[in-house]
């Protein structure tokens, strides 16, 4: 009878171990998840600074883009030209890697819809310097289109 109890007694605590465990990873699996938000984030704000600062910094990047915007594309030499269209390729790219963020669910919906928001008004820009979006599903140019409503 002794055995007995001592066996049922034994039973409840390997439970109770086992619940307890389960518990302390649903934990750990949740602090990795925040850490990991976090991370994304982090890593984007710090895309934005860099891709600022270099902006600021240039000797002729801000002028280059503002001779494009207000007297025309046709007015920018090749060497201009080229130049802003790996400026405008790197905006692009740094919105497509974070729209896969957004995907893989480490951004929240608020920053996701402000940067498609952004890239909606670049978009008649980036066609004029010669980029194309193509409607591929589940991509952020899919997205740009469908906010545009040209999808």
């Amino acid at each position: 009878m002794n055995t007995e109890k001592l066996n049922s007694w034994l039973t409840l605590v390997a439970n109770f171990g086992v619940l307890l465990g389960i518990a302390l990873l649903v934990y750990e699996l949740r602090q990795t998840q925040h850490l990991a938000e976090t991370d994304s984030m982090v890593g984007r704000l710090e895309q934005m600074q860099v891709a600022q600062t270099a902006m600021a910094l240039s000797d002729s990047l801000p002028e280059i883009r503002v001779k494009a915007q207000t007297e025309g594309i046709e007015t920018l030499t090749a060497l201009e030209l080229y130049r802003l269209r790996m400026w405008e390729l790197s905006v692009i790219n740094r919105m497509r890697s974070q729209y896969i963020l957004y995907k893989r669910g480490y951004l929240d919906e608020r920053t996701a819809r402000g940067f498609i928001n952004t890239a909606v008004r670049w978009l008649p820009y980036w066609e004029s310097l010669g980029f194309e979006f193509e409607p591929i599903e589940d991509t952020f140019e899919k997205a740009v289109l469908q906010t545009a409503g040209r999808e």
